[in-house]
């Protein structure tokens, strides 16, 4: 259990790891030792940085009113003021905090430090740990400081009066552009009566800072098998910030951050504003437990079941269910909710994108698994609903979450035994708001007072849909002069996968060495071009078959043999069940073998770059091993003929289709040679995705001034939902519509 020291030194602890405060406190201690005439001038111009959450690519606004306040607050007045704060800032975030503070909570090793200064770096989260963000602020707030504490005229006061307003006008700018990407919150209040409970218990585990893009490249079979049984929730947002305080409050009284007032995790104010669930089942007469860590307790003291967080990572899963065993056993609530946060708190020590953070997610899989066989064995999972979800995502950076950067929406919501419908989805937007009134109708209550939406019940709720998808998958198979590969390759696509036949189809792209004939003599059917046109103008042609044939699927892979496809089910299952529609088979996800190593490196690079101008991450924008939905068929379009692989990525973009990843096997040609030469490539490359992303972005644009409006935000709480008219949320993150399907003709041998 956590004690009372614990609890209140991490309240103290988010004093210094939430940003808005640390941005206010760090400097004030540092004029205090040093200039304390300068905290007149350092506290007004804080607090206006404090009021505005910069975020994402909004900090370059921040940078540009630092810049613009050099000339006003003359910083090289106090060299060795600033020198030190930033000297401090970097012992304190790098060291303490990825060193010692880690090693000390967490168990991680002393040389933590030499990895976590990249996130530091990394700019999605609002922590103090964000340097992007905190580095400008420090160096303003202490210029300003500075400047009054030598020389404190009006003229110095009337200097920094206009810093303040400077920073004011861009943080306003860079809100109102940010707020566009906010989730919309369910516009009406949830007043249903009470009705017959579905449910005799509701049990919610809550996977915190669960990345849903690597939870599907995870091996999970619990949640995996959880999944296929019960119905998948593709589009639920999280309530902004998103950080767990604030999202717990949300999930649990239905209502937004304005309403509840937990609007980060630093709580000045203990204790939920609405009613909560845990409130009704009292009123009630019935009960429910929180387990979970000390800052929990913040906006739940009642009903919040602590336990330590200073404990090895590795252990913390553990102890938190156990600890909910015994609550199981000792108090039989009607409603157990469980936070389990060692994924969480491994992206924050390692980052998202390692394989600790992957290697974490399945063991959090194995203790889903053993905390339903505890409540079968007792006899409580009968007649009971799981939820499994996340209460936000987690991307990149030190916190990994708080802006709804990548990896931090939608987060994974599923619902398994009563109320579910077994192997069904829903892409219709919905929100984590509407955890408090799906409880509410499980156990037959009326929800709480100020909850929105609508409950997440599969067998009551109208946009359930099969997943499955009926028809046939077109294998597209590209190749030129790959006489000596392409029978390997045919002779390795499968008949059938993840339950669709397969047909083959060979685009021979103007071959001289007899590759359609050994493609035919494989059974294949056989396309081909009277002369090499470009790999982009042969998957083209594919690409316009399997669209014209009305293919419920397609998948493409290189002809060179560089990819086994036999791993084409892993590619078709997710967009065979309807969970995503344009999937990449990653090399760097999976197993590499004999790739080169400036091969490495160009492909890091490229990924990157198209990753940050379509605002992802992309570990491998340039497979040659990829899936489509019908939905993707129809959106993509390759204006390129030389290649295909970002235009084609950044067209389905542009029609709102993200790409999802999943890891593959990849071995070095054994015959023949690629086409690509670098300075060839770049040449006509790089002019033909700087003007399909122009053309991407426009029409997303387009798509976003088309959506209904949204009410005016708060500054953190988004606004009062109770006035936000019937408004239409992104799908950001491979979100689809249904799927159109029917069988194509006859499969032929060649053309």
């Amino acid at each position: 259990m956590a004690g009372r020291l614990e609890i209140w030194a991490a309240r103290l602890w988010n004093v210094f790891n939430e940003g808005r405060p640390f941005s206010l406190v760090y400097p004030t201690l540092i004029l205090l030792a040093a200039a304390p005439l300068g905290l007149l001038g350092e506290l007004p111009l804080a607090l206006v940085l404090a009021r505005f959450p910069f975020a994402l690519r909004g900090r370059l606004l921040l940078w540009l009113a630092a810049a613009l306040a050099v000339p006003i607050l003359e910083p090289w007045r106090a060299p060795a003021l600033l020198a030190g704060a930033l000297a401090g800032y970097l012992v304190f975030t790098v060291f303490v905090w990825g060193g010692l503070y880690y090693r000390l909570r967490t168990g991680a090793p002393w040389t933590n430090f030499l990895r976590f200064w990249r996130l530091v770096l990394t700019n999605s989260d609002p922590t103090s740990g964000n340097a992007p963000e905190q580095v400008p602020k420090l160096l303003m707030t202490l210029s300003a400081g500075a400047l009054l504490a030598e020389e404190p005229t009006i003229g110095s006061a009337t200097r920094i009066a206009a810093a303040a307003a400077i920073a004011a006008v861009l943080g306003t700018i860079c809100w109102r552009r940010f707020k566009r990407q906010l989730p919309v919150y369910p516009s009406a209040s949830c007043q249903l009566p009470a009705a017959s409970p579905r449910a005799k218990r509701a049990y919610v585990i809550v996977i915190d800072g669960c990345n849903r893009s690597r939870l599907r490249q995870a091996d999970t079979p619990c949640i995996d098998r959880l999944t296929a049984e019960g119905t998948e929730y593709l589009q639920v947002e999280p309530a902004y910030p998103a950080r767990t305080v604030v999202c717990f409050s949300s999930m649990l009284t239905g209502a937004a951050p304005a309403e509840h007032g937990m609007l980060s995790n630093f709580a000045p104010r203990l204790g939920v504003r609405r009613e909560s669930i845990f409130d009704v089942l009292e009123r009630h007469g019935r009960s429910g437990r929180l387990v979970g860590i000390a800052h929990l307790l913040d906006p739940f003291p009642h009903h919040t079941r602590p336990v330590t967080s200073v404990q090895p990572t590795e252990r913390l899963d553990r102890s938190l269910r156990a600890e909910a065993e015994r609550v199981v056993t000792e108090e039989d609530p009607d409603l157990l909710v469980l936070q389990l946060l060692a994924a969480d708190q491994t992206g924050h020590v390692r980052g998202t994108r390692s394989r600790e953070y992957l290697d974490r997610l399945e063991e959090t899989d194995s203790h889903v698994q053993a905390f339903l066989d505890f409540l079968r064995r007792s006899g409580r999972l009968d007649g009971a609903t799981l939820i499994v979800m996340a209460d936000h995502g987690q991307g990149r950076g030190i916190g990994g979450h708080g802006h709804l950067d990548w990896g931090e929406r939608p987060v994974p919501f599923l619902v398994w035994g009563e109320g579910a419908a077994p192997g069904a989805i829903v892409r219709e937007p919905r929100s984590i708001l509407e955890l408090a009134p799906t409880i509410a109708a499980l156990l037959g209550l009326a929800p709480p007072a100020a909850a929105r939406g609508r409950p997440l019940v599969p067998v009551t709720d109208p946009s359930v849909e099969p997943a499955a998808i009926r028809g046939r998958c077109l294998a597209i198979v590209v190749a030129r002069d790959e006489a000596r590969s392409v029978g390997w390759v045919l002779s390795r696509v499968p008949a059938e996968a993840a339950g669709m036949p397969v047909d083959v189809l060979v685009v021979d792209d103007g071959s001289r060495d007899g590759t359609p004939e050994v493609a035919g003599a494989a059974g294949a059917r056989v396309l081909s071009h009277r002369r090499s046109r470009g790999l982009g103008a042969a998957l083209r042609s594919g690409l316009e078959i399997a669209r014209d044939e009305r293919y419920a699927a397609a998948v493409y892979v290189d002809g060179d043999g560089e990819y086994d496809p036999s791993q084409l089910e892993r590619l078709l299952e997710p967009v065979a069940t309807g969970r995503a529609d344009y999937v990449l088979g990653s090399r760097f996800l999976g197993h590499r073998d004999g790739m080169a190593w400036h091969r490495v490196l160009t492909n890091r690079a490229a990924s990157a770059a198209l990753g940050t101008l379509m605002g992802t991450v992309l570990s491998d924008a340039q497979t040659g091993f990829r899936a489509f939905s019908r939905r993707a068929l129809d959106g993509a379009r390759i204006r390129h003929d030389y290649n295909y692989a970002q235009v084609l990525t950044l067209a389905l973009w542009g029609e709102d289709i993200e790409p999802a990843e999943v890891p593959i096997a990849y071995r070095r040609r054994a015959h023949g040679r690629s086409f690509v030469r670098y300075p060839e490539y770049l040449a006509r490359v790089a002019p033909a995705v700087w003007r399909e992303w122009r053309k991407a972005r426009a029409s997303r644009r387009a798509r976003i001034s088309r959506a209904a409006p949204i009410a005016p935000a708060s500054r953190f709480g988004h606004g009062d939902p109770s006035k936000n008219g019937k408004a239409s949320v992104s799908r950001p993150n491979g979100a689809s519509g249904r799927s159109v399907t029917s069988e194509p003709p006859p499969q032929r041998t060649s053309t």
